[in-house]
């Protein structure tokens, strides 16, 4: 039986299609970071304002974020992504900042500061996921610039769940667990540029998972609370991840130990004058 010709057409391929075309699909997807970002804002806003707290708002609020990275990430011209597995990496850094931002405002804001926390998350949340839309191109030029964003950004993630354990008074084990699990997938993001094979960089990020429980076991038995906590453990997980990361790609040398042991040298000064002071 004949076929009619208008049913035989479909839609070509994005391949066949013209560059500029798909540039355009791109960009019409990171035109909605913007948007992306004012919805979690909102949603973080609901979350630290309503009393009692309503933990579901953050977990939708996490859903909707991961999905909306992941629609973004997959938009990249440059991008082949076929499967949850491939854009995984990439959404790490946005659905744990939105758990640890969520949890950290709800412990410490009070209400007069909400407003500019929840802006400047907002900030935050936007520059996540255009960083990890041009991460996703190494050959750009604003590639260098991206990574250090993620960086930051993955450094305050880790200090506000490591804040949270305290804040929340998490019982040794799970505190433990769960420091070490956030650790390891945040190093997923660090050592992705570093290390190609997805892997070994697990294997790398699993070690700096149990590195930093070990951590926050042994902090068991020292006299620190609250942010002074949070910033010893960060304080491993920085030392950890940057020795680990500047191994892999060949740029470890007595320069980048020496400034690794300044900052931690700095960081533990903080640690124990606030101790002290406090």
């Amino acid at each position: 039986m004949a076929t009619s010709p208008t049913l035989d057409r479909s839609a070509p391929p994005l391949q066949d299609l013209p560059s500029s075309l798909q540039q355009l699909g791109g960009a019409s997807r990171v035109g909605r970071i913007p948007l992306l970002a004012l919805i979690y804002a909102v949603g973080l806003a609901l979350f630290i304002t309503i009393d009692p707290v309503q933990p579901w708002i953050l977990l939708a609020l996490t859903v909707l974020v991961g999905l909306g990275a992941d629609g973004i990430i997959r938009s990249h011209p440059a991008g082949e992504f076929h499967t949850i597995a491939d854009t995984a990496p990439y959404l790490f850094v946005p659905v744990l900042f939105t758990l640890s931002s969520g949890l950290f405002l709800e412990d410490v804001i009070l209400s007069y500061w909400a407003v500019p926390a929840v802006i400047g998350a907002g900030v935050l949340m936007a520059a996540t996921l255009y960083a990890e839309h041009v991460s996703v191109e190494p050959a750009s030029a604003s590639f260098p610039f991206a990574r250090f964003v993620l960086n930051v950004i993955t450094y305050l993630t880790a200090f506000g769940f490591y804040a949270v354990v305290y804040g929340f008074e998490v019982d040794l084990l799970p505190a433990a667990f769960a420091v070490g699990l956030i650790s390891m997938l945040l190093s997923v993001e660090v050592f992705r540029e570093a290390e190609a094979d997805p892997l070994r960089a697990l294997v790398f990020a699993a070690v700096i998972g149990f590195i930093v429980a070990e951590a926050r076991w042994v902090l068991y038995f020292i006299p620190l609370e609250g942010f002074l906590a949070g910033v010893f453990l960060l304080l491993v997980f920085y030392l950890a991840t940057g020795v680990i990361s500047h191994y892999l790609t060949d740029h470890l040398d007595r320069n980048v130990l020496a400034e690794f042991a300044l900052v931690t040298a700095a960081g533990l000064a903080i640690v124990i004058g606030g101790r002290v002071l406090g």
